[in-house]
């Protein structure tokens, strides 16, 4: 009976020693040896409630682009980058009080510490340690580790939603122009995000009941004013908010792709205004429209500015794409391809914004183009930088050695078009000559520019 009873307790004792097992499994990252996710999560949340007159903070590390380091380096060596940061973050952790540690997913790791000292102190650490992160791993690679940071203010508030705070603040960091290390959370940032999401929530309806309107802005020759050509631009006229500007949707509309969408639109109203041009026997000028890197993604583009023309029976030479310089560094040959299929159907091609990507000059010869489009900056500050004013007779002059056409946007003074027009530019457009106007304040001005050219 006794042996049966020592079978029975080593049975047991095995079964428990497995649960155990299966436990720390979970609990426990096998590669890192940090808490796991629900276990991080959870301590954070019993160590906010014991400590609940105490302020906390949450960090989220992640490593930048770190699936090319497998792609370069290959599996092993992203594990081995994965363990170096644990290792650093244990080191950092050493001089934070009440320190919690864990890996979230992937390469996403979390901290969080009672803050014992302010903001402006926690931030002097941060630049004082955060070299010991990003330096000493590989000579060959140039790490960078993306913290978004959340001081807790409210210790009963969901573990989840801290979380999301502090991926709020990462994702600032990594859209920086500065190129940044860290960051932290602020209201703005939700406040974005609740906005973004109410202007996803309302594009559909918007596009159906005809909220964007498509208004007009003059191209005119710089020395006489003559119009020469128009850009198609959109605006959104709210049914409650009045126009919302379109540095407010058009970002938001790239990031959900809704863009190809309202594109369609208004190349669609911009080839509705030339036939009714046509219609009216007046005198027509090309439109330009803008065409997205993501429209250039849609291997029917071509078939669908065809079919767009035929359509509204206009020909192909009165439609202009804008495409801007930055388009062509994604994917440069591709891009080209699918840009020289549209110039083949009879499209004319314009590069917008010139001067901001710093294509290569050589390509530039390779780029099936008709026209640079001079970006504002070029002619904003050309007046206050004698390298401004180099650069943009270069280009000018570049653009006219290639045989192509050349528009100056962003006027706002005479003297800024009679300068552009000495440097061999001939046309342009900005509020000097006029702001973006609605289709029947076009017209006018249409009929105003050829009375005044006549006279």
């Amino acid at each position: 009976m006794s042996v049966d009873i020592a079978v029975e307790n080593e049975n047991l004792k095995n079964k428990l020693n497995a649960y155990e097992e299966i436990i720390k499994k979970h609990e426990i990252d096998s590669l890192t040896e940090l808490y796991s996710r629900q276990k991080f999560f959870s301590e954070i949340r019993r160590t906010l409630d014991a400590d609940s007159d105490k302020r906390f903070i949450f960090m989220r590390f992640d490593i930048d682009h770190f699936q090319l380091i497998n792609s370069f380096f290959g599996l092993e060596e992203g594990d081995k980058l994965l363990q170096y940061l644990a290792f650093k973050m244990r080191q950092f952790s050493l001089i934070l009080p009440s320190c919690i540690l864990g890996r979230i997913e992937g390469d996403i790791f979390g901290l969080c510490c009672q803050l014992n000292v302010s903001l402006n102190i926690l931030q002097a650490m941060m630049q004082q340690n955060i070299q010991s992160f990003v330096g000493g791993y590989r000579a060959d690679y140039e790490l960078r580790i993306i913290i978004g940071i959340y001081p807790i203010e409210d210790n009963s508030m969901a573990v989840e939603s801290i979380y999301s705070k502090a991926v709020l603040a990462s994702k600032k960091c990594k859209e920086s122009a500065t190129g940044g290390y860290f960051a932290f959370y602020d209201e703005s940032m939700s406040e974005t995000i609740v906005k973004n999401q109410r202007i996803t929530n309302q594009m559909n309806v918007a596009l159906k009941e005809n909220q964007f309107e498509v208004v007009l802005q003059p191209k005119c020759h710089l020395q006489t004013g003559k119009l020469i050509g128009a850009e198609a631009l959109v605006r959104w006229k709210h049914p409650e908010n009045g126009y919302l500007p379109p540095s407010e949707f058009i970002p938001v509309f790239e990031k959900n792709g809704f863009i190809s969408k309202l594109d369609e639109y208004v190349w669609d109203k911009a080839c509705a205004y030339i036939r009714s041009w046509i219609d009216s026997g007046l005198d027509l000028v090309p439109v330009s429209v803008n065409v997205s890197r993501y429209d250039l993604c849609n291997q029917s583009l071509p078939s669908k500015f065809a079919q767009m023309l035929d359509k509204y029976g206009i020909p192909a030479k009165y439609l202009h794409l804008e495409i801007t310089e930055s388009a062509y560094m994604e994917d440069a040959r591709v891009i080209i391809k699918e840009v020289q299929r549209l110039k083949d159907i009879g499209l004319h091609i314009e590069m917008d914004d010139f001067g901001t990507a710093y294509s290569s000059l050589n390509m530039l010869n390779e780029m099936p183009i008709d026209t640079l489009k001079l970006d504002m900056s070029f002619i904003r500050n050309y007046e206050k930088s004698p390298g401004k004013d180099v650069i943009l007779s270069f280009v000018v002059k570049l653009a006219n050695a290639l045989n192509l056409g050349c528009i100056a946007e962003g006027i706002e003074t005479k003297e800024q078009a009679a300068y552009l027009f000495s440097l061999g530019c001939s046309t342009g457009q900005g509020y000097y000559f006029s702001k973006p106007i609605s289709k029947q304040d076009f017209d006018i001005f249409a009929v105003q520019s050829a009375a005044v050219i006549s006279a």
